[in-house]
């Protein structure tokens, strides 16, 4: 028998010991035996471990789609959170839309034909989602790719004009409150009318004249108010004005009075309406107490009358 051929034929003999007062048992076993039961013992190894990793995967995917599902179901919520903020926006944006156009129209920013109710917007219901919640409609199963949802690029882009034209109104509220402060809108000082605007008699040369001024005769020493904010251009005495002041109010509008005993303010000084800015007199060309009081736009003279607002001082 060749060596190769013992190899195979080659038992293997296995002892099993009791104890010491009984006999061994002796078992033999072949080669072939032995390899075949290593065989069927690795193969059952592999199996089961094959099967445990399969269950262990199983599992494991089992928990990634519960978590999948919980967070699913939290970005179902956010989504219905946010869409029904944003169409509480977009509501609000209309509402204001609207307020902003009666606001333009009453400021005489927009023609009246201009007002109108605005309409309401969002995309249609049969067009997908735009916008910052299309990508998580999209990810969400649940969610249907034809689901209405509001255009936030929309909404964005209609509150920038709402302020863009709020911020148009504030301007020019605030240039016509500046034009209303510079406006001569009260009596000057309080008296009677002693001389109108327009043509009269001179009460010194007897001609006919156009008199550009009201005089309002008064006490001697009575005060003479800012009828609005300004500048002072001039404090002086004039030949035939006597004591005299002239103010710059802005947007055109410049005042003078004339025959005054005394000044309370000096040129360049900057006062607001009720400022006391002198007192009645009786200087330069006058037969009497009383106030030259004189009202130009442009250098155009007008009938301070138009601008007195208020009772008599």
């Amino acid at each position: 028998m060749s060596l190769k051929n013992a190899k195979k034929g080659r038992n293997y003999s296995v002892i099993i010991v009791s104890d010491a007062t009984s006999s061994n048992k002796e078992f033999s076993l072949s080669s072939r035996l032995v390899r075949n039961v290593v065989l069927a013992s690795s193969f059952l190894v592999l199996f089961f471990g094959f099967i445990l990793f399969h269950y262990l995967t199983i599992t494991l995917d089992k928990q990634k789609m519960k978590r999948l599902e919980i967070d699913a179901g939290k970005k179902r919520q956010k989504i219905s959170e946010l869409t029904a903020t944003i169409d509480i926006l977009n509501k609000r944006l209309e509402s204001m839309e609207t307020y902003k156009e009666r606001i333009m129209v009453a400021t005489g920013l927009t023609s009246p034909m201009a007002l109108r109710e605005v309409g309401s917007g969002g995309p249609d219901a049969s067009l997908p989602g735009e916008g910052l919640l299309d990508s998580q409609a999209a990810s969400s199963p649940s969610l249907s790719p034809k689901t209405p949802l509001p255009k936030v690029a929309d909404i964005r882009e209609k509150a920038r004009k709402i302020e863009d034209s709020l911020k148009t109104v504030e301007k020019y509220v605030n240039q016509q409150k500046l034009q209303l402060a510079a406006t001569p809108a009260i009596w000057p000082t309080r008296g009677i009318i002693s001389g109108t605007f327009g043509p009269r008699v001179h009460p010194f040369t007897g001609r006919r004249e156009f008199h550009y001024a009201i005089d309002i005769a008064t006490q001697l020493g009575n005060r003479v108010i800012a009828p609005a904010d300004g500048t002072v251009l001039v404090a002086e005495t004039r030949e035939y004005y006597g004591k005299m002041i002239i103010i710059d109010h802005g947007f055109g509008y410049v005042t003078r009075y004339g025959h005054l005993s005394g000044f309370n303010v000096k040129e360049g000084q900057r006062i607001k309406r009720y400022d006391v800015i002198g007192y009645v007199g009786t200087t330069g060309r006058s037969n009497g107490p009383h106030l030259h009081y004189e009202v130009r736009f442009f250098e155009k003279p007008l009938n301070p009358m138009s601008f007195i607002l208020d009772g008599q001082y």
